[in-house]
């Protein structure tokens, strides 16, 4: 096992930390690294036991099944975790001098992508790294793929909704819509527009023009699909819960309208 990397698929609904302790118990002698980073000379030659767990994301196959609308979201959540080879992790860092201000201008992603020798799950619960792969993603592409994994978030979130399969309990979308509205209010999307709609970046950027684009048009899906949300969620909220959906109602007009502007 020395200077080995594996892929192991834990158990339904383990915590990263109790997957932690069932390892460290199985390898009571290891020291248990406590960050991601790739491990020196140091510790990959020296006699000591070193025990390094992170979780990391899948990254499915079939992408056409999951882009399909026809297709239900119960084989989509399928398709999303199992029959994977590749998985990846990312660790943020800025590169240049910070930006007090906006942290997003600097805000660089080291991306890991790991591929296995077999997709999980298999006959193991676990395989072996095969070949990594690391790439540097730039402020701007980190912004277009958070603002897009939001909107498709969303859109499952309220797609469930419409077709009742969430029954009942209006939490989760409640939830959902508060953290991107009160996020793009105080923040969020805004600190975005901030950073890379500036005279100042697009003149310095001109390779850029095309991403920009792809930004703005991505933000303008999520104020069409948080439409559709607030109109969902209007339909089941509880009347004790209405004050929330006003507060919403209230605070998305002005992310429109700021957005707009």
């Amino acid at each position: 096992l020395q200077n080995k990397e594996y892929v192991c698929r834990g158990h339904d609904y383990e915590r990263l930390e109790a997957f932690q302790q069932r390892m460290l118990s199985e390898f009571p002698q290891a020291i248990a690294m406590q960050h991601p980073n790739h491990p020196d000379d140091s510790i990959l030659q020296c006699d000591a036991q070193y025990l390094q767990i992170y979780a990391v994301t899948p990254i499915p196959d079939n992408i056409d099944v999951l882009q399909m609308d026809r297709v239900p979201d119960r084989i989509k959540s399928f398709y999303r975790v199992n029959n994977i080879r590749k998985f990846r992790y990312d660790r943020p860092f800025h590169k240049g001098p910070k930006d007090k201000d906006n942290e997003f201008k600097s805000l660089w992603i080291e991306r890991t992508t790991l591929t296995l020798t077999h997709s999980l799950p298999g006959i193991s619960r676990w395989f072996e790294v095969e070949r990594r792969e690391l790439v540097e993603v730039s402020p701007l592409e980190n912004a277009i793929q958070v603002v897009e994994n939001k909107n498709q978030e969303l859109r499952t979130l309220i797609s469930q909704y419409q077709h009742k399969q969430m029954h009942g309990n209006i939490n989760l979308l409640s939830m959902c819509l508060n953290g991107v509205i009160d996020a793009a209010v105080n923040g969020g999307i805004a600190r975005y527009q901030e950073a890379f709609f500036d005279k100042d970046y697009i003149t310095k950027h001109p390779g850029d023009a095309e991403k920009i684009t792809q930004l703005k048009e991505l933000m303008q899906e999520q104020v069409h699909v948080l439409g559709v949300g607030l109109a969902v969620h209007e339909k089941f909220v509880h009347p004790e819960m209405r004050p929330l959906h006003k507060k919403l109602i209230d605070q998305f007009q002005m992310m429109r309208s700021s957005l707009y502007h």
